[in-house]
């Protein structure tokens, strides 16, 4: 029986050339095993605002009641609570974080801004056990971007799934990098009178 001789060199080649296609194999394996475990994390991890709201101050300033007017305009199904605790959030979809603090309202209240940001806290870590989707909203502008404001900005707008603001509520760019840092949308209007319109818009399907 004839047998065909192959040379050493010959033979190694081959079996390298074997080697290196089991070895693209597993790779391309892998590389398409965690695209796909990425696909499916991605698609867990992204929310979408849904009714009904739960309205609530942090800071205590008058803008949760405009935040809230507002909502009601869009003809979204919503609580208002300014003092709202963790437990309320078993009861709606969506949180919205109107933010920025107010002296007057903190002693109305007869609470601290240590109160204040313990409570915020709390809202903070139940809405993330609960799976609920929190927006932040600054409506205050300038004005409510004192340093008791700032602390419970600091706070809350890091993790918030959107931000919406007063175009003059981000002269030093805080916000806007935010938004940046953690891939978070970010709506800009001129007034929380024309908050409607993008209250409709996030809640479109929703």
């Amino acid at each position: 029986m004839a047998q065909t001789y192959m040379p050493h060199s010959a033979r190694l080649l081959q079996r390298m050339a074997a080697i290196g296609c089991v070895a693209l194999g597993l790779t391309l394996g892998l590389t398409f095993g965690l695209m796909s475990m990425a696909s499916t994390v991605s698609a867990q991890d992204k929310k979408k605002a849904s009714p009904p709201v739960l309205v609530t101050s942090i800071g205590q300033s008058l803008d949760g009641f405009q935040v809230q007017l507002a909502v009601r305009r869009a003809g979204i199904a919503f609580q208002y609570d300014p003092r709202a605790e963790a437990d309320k959030l078993t009861e709606v979809k969506t949180v919205f974080l109107a933010v920025g603090a107010s002296l007057k309202g903190f002693g109305d209240a007869g609470i601290t801004i240590k109160d204040e940001l313990a409570r915020t806290g709390k809202l903070l870590d139940a809405a993330k056990s609960n799976g609920n989707y929190i927006v932040v909203l600054h409506m205050g502008g300038e004005e409510r971007r004192d340093a008791l404001s700032n602390q419970l900005i600091e706070l809350t707008a890091p993790r918030a799934h959107y931000l919406i603001i007063r175009e003059d509520s981000d002269a030093d760019g805080m916000f806007a990098g935010i938004a940046k840092s953690g891939n978070i949308p970010l709506t800009v209007i001129d007034n929380v009178i024309n908050l409607r319109k993008p209250l409709q818009e996030l809640f479109a399907g929703g």
